[in-house]
Parts: structure tokens; C-alpha cells; sequence
């Protein structure tokens, strides 16, 4: 305690020039914990939003320049009951076109059946999810997003109400039978989209059965050659397996690589790995500062050192030991980098702050972050710290008394 107390007083007699020691360090933590925010925002953020394509499910493609086989919706429903791992398989068929309300809207249908709602990161704000029977037989009814509501009828009271779909040159009535919950924020935009406010769009997305798209509009006939499986929490990569083992059985195509797993998740991971990289590289270009800052903690310990000689000599003459010495400059050049670290990490926030009111996505500051900042500051004053201390700590006595 002796010690910090003493470091702390010799840091407080010399305020200008232990501050402009510790800048470097200031900026290069602030700058580290603000780089560090950004990308783990960043990283939040499109990992939330490719959770929400992926929509839980996992895509088994069978590629159509490798072989002119398929799948029928009967088959998929088939493969799903065997995959243990997942709760089912759906058809996987989108189709494009305008849809047509109280006006006429760009927008897609997704087609699927009942197993797709398995998947869906959203809950029913009304209605319902289309069933078994709706799935196979064709039926016309969808189910889409309160904002999409908004967009297509100008309110979300849109259950029983229907709207056309032309795909192809084919019109259909669908009517709506559910809608998914949006956020209050999302049926805003929503609605100023609707006024036509300028630069505020919103796109329009509607599950139907996919026999609809397949039979109702005649696309692709019946063959199915993308599915999805919707595996169990922590079962994607066995779900996965198990069903591309179970499509290559079914179409005879062991061997040919024409079976291939497209997985959000594995996406995700890869996304993840590099933008951990160029985060620790932009970091550690940052943390150049903190390099800068330590030789200068280093040369003003130095400093410190010579201008303390006499008292060193004294100290030494009345028998401190070497030990006490080299502890107490280590705790003097500490106490500067863990000072510097603290304002640094306000400065990391507070830049941080100011730079969310700039981007699209919120940064964010993990704990984990902070301790890190904690233990490479007190670090650094130690490191650059051992050399002056060791100087202090190995004067001779005699020496140190003579030194004017």
C-alpha cells in the first residue's frame, strides 16, 4: 500500500508531465476499445441477420449441372421423417412477381410446407401458419409480416383479406390466413413507405404452400431440387449430414459431389472468423500507440530515476533493499499505464458513443474487452517499467550520494 501511495504522489507533484505520458497509452486503448466495439456490433448485427435468412433451416441443394434428377415434395416430407435430428423437411421454391392490394408492390412468395414455421424466427401476431392439408393440396392462403401488411393493405387488421399475385403471366387470389409480428419501428417504416416517403422502402415476402407455386403457377413442375431441413438446437451439422446421406441413397448419386449442403450457420462462422481477423489487425495497428506509449513510460521513468538519484542513495544508505527499490518505480510506471488505461477506456466509450450516431448498427462493448484493457495497461507498465527499476534498484549507494 506504501508503495501505491508513494507512486501515486510522485505521479500528482509532476501532473503535465505524467499526462503527456500517459496520452499514448489514453489513445491507444481508447482506439482499441472502440475498434473492438464496432466489430463485435458489426458482428452482431449480420449474424442476427443471416440467423434470420437462414430462418433455422439448413438447404440441401442437389446441383442441376451434376445431374437432371429431383426430388417431389412427397420425398422431401420422406427424408425429413428420417432424419432424427430435425423436426422435418420442407420444399424450398421462391417465385417473383408484383402482388397486388391497394396497390401493386414488387415482392416474392416463399414456398414451403407446415415444417417451415419450425424455422421462423418470428411469432404469430394473428392468425395462423398454413397446415399439412393447405401444403399439399395447393391452397391460396399465405402468411407475411404486419409490415408487409402495412405495405400491401395499410393496416395490419389483414387477416381474411386478399390480394392477386401475378408470377409468369399467371394471376392467383391468395388470401391472408397469419401474420407475423414485426417491431413497432419496422410498421413505421412501413407505413412512411406507404406515403411515399423518399429514400424509406420496404419489401414484401409471403410464405405460401409450395404447391401453389408448383401446381397453382406451374413452376418447375414437381420437382424439388432445394430443400430444407430444420434441425434440432445443436443437432445443424448431424441434421445436415443425415440428410444429404439420405437424398444421395434415395436419387442414387453416392459419390458425385452433386448434393451439397448450404448452412447459414457455417456462413456465419466464416464471417465471423474474418471479421475477427481484420478486427485484430485494425486493433493492433491502434495498439502501435500503445507501443509509443510505453517507451515514453519507459523514458519518463528514466527521467524519474536520474532526478531521484540522491534520494535513491539515502534510501539505500538507510537500508532499503534492492527489492523495495525495483517494486516501487514498477509501481510508480504501473500506476501510470493503469491510470492512462481507466482514461483511455472512458475515452473508448465516449468515442464510441459518438461514432453509433454515425453508423446503421449499434457497437458494442463486451466486458471482456474492458478486462483485457485492465491487463494490457497494468502490463505495459510493468514491461517498460523493469528496465528503469532495475537501474534504481542496482545504483550503488556511494554513487547515488555524490550525484549533484
Amino acid at each position: 500500500m506504501e508503495y501505491i501511495k508513494s507512486a501515486f504522489a510522485s505521479i500528482m507533484e509532476n501532473k503535465a508531465r505524467s499526462f503527456l505520458t500517459m496520452l499514448g497509452i489514453i489513445i491507444g486503448i481508447g482506439s482499441v476499445i472502440t475498434i473492438l466495439a464496432v466489430g463485435n456490433g458489426l458482428k452482431h448485427t449480420v449474424g442476427g441477420e443471416l440467423n434470420e435468412i437462414q430462418s433455422g433451416g439448413i438447404t440441401i441443394l442437389i446441383d442441376a449441372k451434376k445431374t437432371d434428377k429431383y426430388l417431389t415434395g412427397s420425398e422431401v416430407r420422406a427424408i425429413g421423417e428420417e432424419v432424427p435430428e430435425a423436426y422435418g423437411a420442407s420444399p424450398s421454391v421462391t417465385a417473383y412477381g408484383d402482388l397486388i392490394g391497394r396497390s401493386t408492390e414488387s415482392g416474392s412468395l416463399k414456398g414451403g410446407n407446415e415444417y417451415t414455421l419450425y424455422g421462423k424466427k418470428k411469432e404469430l401476431a394473428d392468425g395462423r401458419y398454413y397446415n399439412e392439408t393447405e401444403a399439399e393440396s395447393g391452397a391460396a392462403v399465405g402468411v407475411m409480416s404486419q409490415q408487409a401488411a402495412v405495405i400491401l393493405f395499410g393496416t395490419t387488421d389483414a387477416v381474411g383479406k386478399s390480394f392477386d399475385a401475378t408470377v409468369g403471366g399467371q394471376t392467383r387470389s391468395i388470401t391472408v390466413i397469419g401474420l407475423f409480428r414485426s417491431e413497432e419501428k419496422e410498421i413505421e417504416q412501413a407505413y412512411l413507405a406507404l406515403r411515399g416517403k423518399e429514400g424509406v422502402y420496404a419489401y414484401i415476402e409471403v410464405d405460401v404452400p409450395y404447391t401453389l407455386l408448383t401446381e397453382g403457377f406451374n413452376l418447375s413442375g414437381a420437382n424439388i431440387q432445394s430443400y430444407q431441413i430444420f434441425p434440432y438446437p445443436d443437432q445443424q451439422d448431424a441434421a445436415a449430414l443425415t440428410a444429404r446421406r439420405l437424398t444421395e441413397n434415395r436419387l442414387g448419386l453416392r459419390g458425385e459431389n452433386a448434393v451439397t449442403i448450404q448452412s447459414f450457420a457455417s456462413m456465419l462462422d466464416t464471417f465471423s472468423r474474418i471479421l475477427n481477423v481484420v478486427t485484430l489487425v485494425v486493433a493492433f495497428i491502434a495498439a502501435i500507440s500503445l507501443l509509443v506509449g510505453g517507451i515514453g513510460v519507459m523514458n519518463i521513468m528514466t527521467v524519474s530515476v536520474t532526478e531521484r538519484t540522491r534520494e535513491i542513495g539515502i534510501r539505500k544508505a538507510l537500508g532499503a533493499r534492492t527489492g523495495s527499490i525495483l517494486v516501487q518505480f514498477l509501481a510508480e510506471s504501473s500506476m501510470i499505464t493503469l491510470i492512462g488505461g481507466f482514461l483511455g477506456m472512458l475515452g473508448g466509450y465516449g468515442l464510441t458513443f459518438i461514432v453509433s450516431k454515425f453508423m446503421s448498427f449499434p457497437p458494442r462493448i463486451l466486458l471482456s474487452d474492458v478486462a483485457l484493457v485492465v491487463v494490457i495497461s497494468t502490463s505495459i507498465g510493468l514491461f517498460f517499467g523493469i528496465y528503469p527499476a532495475y537501474r534504481a534498484a542496482k545504483m550503488n549507494p556511494i554513487e547515488a550520494l555524490r550525484y549533484e
